[in-house]
């Protein structure tokens, strides 16, 4: 069930396990997520729907770092328009991750050791890999587009450099994928390969009230294995991506602006042929652009509206350099923030997404909403 996902449970996951603020302090952090979207014909399901209920919670070990730890559950549902297929649903636990933070050089290095346990959805049945197809969406970016895995072994360094008023940030963190039958009743095992990826970044104050970040990841992912009756066979992997992100912050009065934007892409066009059958994987890329208005209601309550487009792109096939339209969709919606007390705080968030994908040729329109609380604890 391997999924080549940009965004969902890694973004999640790192909102939810922020660093603890100060010594001995821990944070909680709890959420139920929402999402149902309704497709036009064309396909073999009309909806899909999510619920996610991720669980973080961050420790603060003083001068030498802090340690997160995460986890949750998921289900989905999917409507199927084919009789023989008929509709499907899978649920269950997601993959427990940690996060060791050590704090070499206070404020400018630290060391990072990353794992997961797989107590996620790691086999599913033949019959619902149509669900993990439906999930992998670019253009919809299902909050969790990953249910689970064999779990993996990382770590890495991230460090800060100030500049005068500015400050750079570089990092490398180094991940090993362990094994696991993605198809109940097969024997071929799926053996992920290691992932390096590079990070770099700049903010500061560009003007009194104008602040800017960016940053660029470069990933390289090697080749996947593939295990069956006692013999491994290479295949090709996700192969090279570079992410690019910028945002702009601009104060007007009580009120933030801020507009970005990220790109993905994938240079290396190729097809992965694994247990589960052939996943192309393209040369493409996927474009984001969107905006947040940050409008306080009093000392203890913000409301902020925001919207968000995307277009993905691949090539039609591995032996293609031209790029084609593989959907688009614009998200938009409210977030309610509230402080209960000194150590609680409520959210509330609703989005609307209308847009459409092209599956062999065909448009093929799609709308839908997304609803979540958050809960978030500081004792």
């Amino acid at each position: 069930m391997k999924c080549a996902h940009v965004l969902g449970v890694p973004a999640l996951w790192l909102t939810l396990a922020s660093p603890a603020l100060a010594q001995g302090r821990w944070q909680g952090r709890t959420a139920v997520f929402y999402e149902s979207y309704d497709f036009g014909a064309g396909l073999v399901f009309d909806r899909v729907s999510e619920m996610i209920v991720p669980l973080g919670l961050t420790y603060g070990l003083g001068r030498l770092g802090n340690i997160a730890l995460s986890s949750g559950y998921a289900r989905v549902d999917l409507r199927s328009t084919d009789t023989t297929l008929g509709d499907q649903q899978v649920s269950g636990l997601l993959d427990t991750e940690a996060r060791l933070s050590v704090n070499l050089v206070p404020g400018k290095l630290i060391m990072l050791v990353t794992g997961a346990v797989p107590t996620g959805i790691t086999t599913v049945q033949q019959k619902e890999l149509a669900i993990l197809g439906a999930l992998s969406s670019d253009v919809i970016g299902f909050a969790a587009s990953s249910l689970g895995s064999g779990g993996n072994l990382g770590g890495g360094f991230a460090g800060a450099l100030p500049l005068g008023r500015w400050a750079a940030g570089l990092g490398a963190t180094f991940k090993r994928p362990m094994g696991y039958a993605p198809v109940l009743g097969e024997d071929a095992q799926l053996k992920p390969g290691a992932e390096l990826r590079l990070r770099a970044g700049l903010e500061g104050p560009l003007a009194r009230r104008t602040y800017v970040r960016a940053a660029a990841i470069l990933a390289r992912t090697s080749k996947d294995r593939i295990a069956f009756a006692g013999v491994d066979s290479t295949r090709n992997g996700v192969g090279n991506r570079l992410i690019t992100y910028l945002s702009v912050n601009q104060g007007i009065r009580s009120v933030s602006l801020t507009v970005y934007g990220f790109d993905v892409y994938r240079g290396d066009p190729q097809i992965e042929a694994t247990a589960i059958g052939a996943a192309k994987l393209p040369r493409g890329h996927l474009l984001a652009l969107g905006g947040r208005l940050d409008i306080p209601l009093g000392a203890r309550s913000a409301v902020s509206p925001n919207a968000e487009w995307r277009a993905s792109d691949t090539a039609p096939n591995d032996t293609v350099t031209a790029l084609e339209r593989l959907g688009a969709s614009l998200r938009y919606g409210v977030v309610v923030r509230h402080r209960l007390t000194r150590s609680a705080a409520l959210v509330v968030q609703g989005a609307g997404v209308s847009g459409h994908i092209v599956q062999a040729g065909n448009r093929v329109n799609l709308s839908g909403y997304r609803v979540a609380l958050h809960l978030e604890l500081t004792p």
